[in-house]
């Protein structure tokens, strides 16, 4: 990438500001002396990781992923169907992710998986436009949400209750959108009040 900061930039859900805000923090360490940003460079094609070790007394590789989980399953290469990386570099401005086609001109979505990505994107699917509007979000984004026709979003987990990945911060902020609710299939529930006492 050609800036820093990753995806505390181009990853962080454009209504959570306050967790972007640690780029000051960064910002403030970018400014020392002994601090050098070399961006846009890939490790094996521009420099070889031992150039770097020669270089430098510690070398960090700190990445976040750089290409999508093949699932394999029937369906996954069908248009629209859509990677959270991809998605979420779409609606927070990653250079080669703003041209994504994404039809929102659809009433139910299914995301695959069930942890802080997935509920922010459900959640981004689901805020109503001038909510949306007080956030960062991008401006192709933004006009493309506003057209959306998405009023469900399922979300789909290969585990059950006990093991979802999302905070409960994830969860509130999901719950208490306008006009939407949470639906939960009780059988997935059989067992959890004997692990989880209320």
């Amino acid at each position: 990438m050609p800036v820093p900061f990753g995806l505390v930039r181009f990853g962080v859900a454009p209504d959570h500001p306050e967790v972007k805000n640690v780029i000051n923090t960064f910002t403030k360490t970018a400014r020392n002396p002994n601090v050098r940003f070399i961006g846009n460079v890939s490790i094996g094609r521009d420099v070889s990781l031992d150039e770097l070790r020669h270089a430098y007394h510690a070398v960090l590789l700190t990445y976040g992923a750089d290409q999508d989980r093949a699932l394999d399953i029937p369906g996954e290469n069908l248009g629209n169907v859509i990677s959270a990386r991809r998605f979420v570099g779409w609606y927070n401005g990653l250079p080669w992710d703003r041209n994504l086609d994404v039809n929102l001109d659809v009433e139910v979505a299914a995301i695959l998986g069930q942890g802080n990505v997935a509920l922010d994107i459900a959640r981004i699917l689901l805020t109503p436009i001038d909510k949306l509007r007080c956030t960062d979000i991008t401006e192709h984004a933004l006009v493309a949400l506003s057209k959306s026709r998405v009023k469900r979003v399922l979300m789909i987990g290969r585990r059950g209750p006990l093991q979802v990945a999302f905070t409960i911060k994830e969860l509130r902020e999901m719950v208490n959108l306008p006009e939407c609710g949470t639906v939960m299939n009780p059988q997935e529930f059989v067992g959890v009040p004997e692990v989880i006492p209320c």
